[in-house]
């Protein structure tokens, strides 16, 4: 099935799916003897019930296996959601593939509560046990994965198209003549650009390739991150391509403009007007307009569900997504945190974090805690040396966003509303900032999310120093979901 815009499935995007539960499977199960010292370490009085932990266990272990011996196919609908959510189509045979997937997946986490069940049993030899086998699933997955097709798409056109140089070939002219002016560092992200158009349409005679094919490549660069940091400097092009990318890490709409413009350069100036290998450029026509990269935000039902179901976890979910949800900092800001920056203010006796790390000026402030979060977070630093990280449990910033698709899809939320617009982790705060608008001053929300006091609203900066703490507290205390 071919949709404008979308990309084929391959067999790496079912390979990179499957390879991502299993990996946070096998994270998860061999974390079970640390969650202990972790709990404790965030609040000593509260304890972890291992008979809880066993029935729980043993619930979850069961509704994994019936999906299995029933043919559910909710697994395998996931799956499917989640490759149109990123723009690739399916057709029949990637369906029986996602069954496959799913039936895997569901096997996996189905051996993932049982080991828990094993754990909190004291059944130590079975909970190793289930834990090699889960990383033997994994090493066998990672060994047969296969490596990415390109993602071309087969043209319509006359035969005399065929008689015009490959891509590979006619970008090697055009580097020769042109690239001779170019400084080292436009000529690598030149050729960065070429790579992705090669990348996604293969290397096809010029005259073959069709404004289709240029949208397509606009698309899947649209969704592709800014490279000139981790992990996604370290990653290959493909890896990038197939990685769910966090919206606060996607390219500008300016740079993707700025890889249209080097497509036309190549094709309408160079092909066409100055070598007349081309009557037509495939650029033609195309627009690209520079906005503002915006997602989404999430409705209150859904910011209920979501607060309901954290408060259910009993590891670092719980506190840091909370965290988030109740402050409006960026996801970075809260991870970098010590406990030094949990402070009390001395005129209203209030806690407030204290934003040190930020870029600019209006990036360095104070957040009042509101009741929930400040319960959380001085639970967890209560023992705590003063720089030892909040969060230090966390894992890695591509585990933390496999974790939230997980807790969205178990919280029936879909990653796109119904405008089209992605929700993300950053989403909390474009959530808590359109909520804290209603309740209190924008200035004020301005001064507690760390925005210039010009930004969109036209609000001039008024406030000659920073308002005290108690002048912000609305902004936070009107949060609640």
């Amino acid at each position: 099935m071919h949709i404008d815009g979308f990309r084929e499935a391959t067999q790496r995007d079912f390979d990179t799916y499957l390879l991502d539960w299993l990996r946070m499977g096998v994270d998860e199960a061999k974390r079970m003897p640390e969650l202990g010292r972790m709990q404790r370490k965030i609040d000593p009085d509260a304890a972890i019930s291992p008979t809880a932990n066993v029935t729980e266990a043993k619930g979850r272990a069961e509704i994994h296996l019936n999906r299995v011996y029933n043919g559910d196919d909710s697994t395998a609908r996931m799956l499917l959601a989640t490759l149109l959510m990123k723009k690739v189509s399916f057709d029949q045979r990637d369906v029986e593939q996602a069954y496959d997937v799913a039936g895997q997946i569901d096997l996996h986490q189905a051996m993932l509560h049982q080991a828990y069940d094993a754990f909190y049993s004291g059944d130590l030899v079975r909970y190793r046990s289930l834990v090699e086998e889960m990383q033997f699933k994994l090493t066998e997955a990672e060994r047969l994965k296969k490596p990415a097709a390109k993602h071309a798409v087969a043209p319509t056109v006359e035969s005399e198209s065929n008689d015009t140089p490959l891509l590979s070939v006619s970008w090697k002219m055009f580097t020769t003549e042109k690239g001779k002016d170019w400084v080292a560092a436009v000529a690598n992200e030149n050729q960065r650009f070429y790579n992705v158009l090669l990348h996604v349409i293969g290397d096809l005679p010029v005259g073959v390739i069709t404004k289709q094919h240029i949208r397509q490549t606009i698309t899947i660069i649209e969704n592709l991150p800014r490279r000139n940091k981790k992990p996604y400097s370290e990653m290959t092009l493909t890896e990038c391509i197939d990685f769910d990318v966090p919206e606060e890490d996607l390219m500008s709409s300016a740079n993707v403009q700025k890889h249209l413009k080097i497509y036309s350069s190549f094709f309408k100036v160079f092909l066409k007007d100055e070598k007349d290998i081309l009557e037509k450029a495939p650029t033609e026509g195309i627009k690209y307009e520079v906005t503002e990269n915006k997602g989404g935000s999430y409705s209150k039902p859904e910011m209920q569900r979501l607060v309901t179901y954290l408060n259910t976890c009993k590891d670092w979910r719980r506190d840091y997504f909370l965290t988030l949800i109740y402050t409006g900092a960026r996801r970075g800001e809260i991870a970098a945190i010590r406990k030094e920056h949990i402070r009390e203010d001395e005129e209203t006796r209030r806690w407030y974090v204290f934003i040190d790390g930020g870029k600019t000026e209006q990036a360095v402030r104070q957040i009042p805690l509101n009741k929930t979060s400040e319960k959380l977070l001085l639970a967890r630093v209560k023992s705590l040396k003063p720089t030892d990280p909040v969060f230090g449990d966390l894992p890695t910033y591509e585990q933390i966003g496999l974790e939230w698709n997980s807790i969205m899809a178990d919280c029936n939320i879909q990653k796109f509303n119904e405008f089209g617009q992605k929700r993300v982790i950053h989403a909390l705060r474009h959530t808590f900032i359109s909520e804290a608008m209603t309740k209190a001053m924008p200035v004020m929300v301005q001064f507690c999310v760390g925005h210039s006091r010009t930004q969109s609203l036209g609000i001039t900066a008024r406030y000659t120093h920073r308002p005290p703490l108690r002048d912000l507290l609305p902004v936070v205390d009107g949060i609640n979901w």
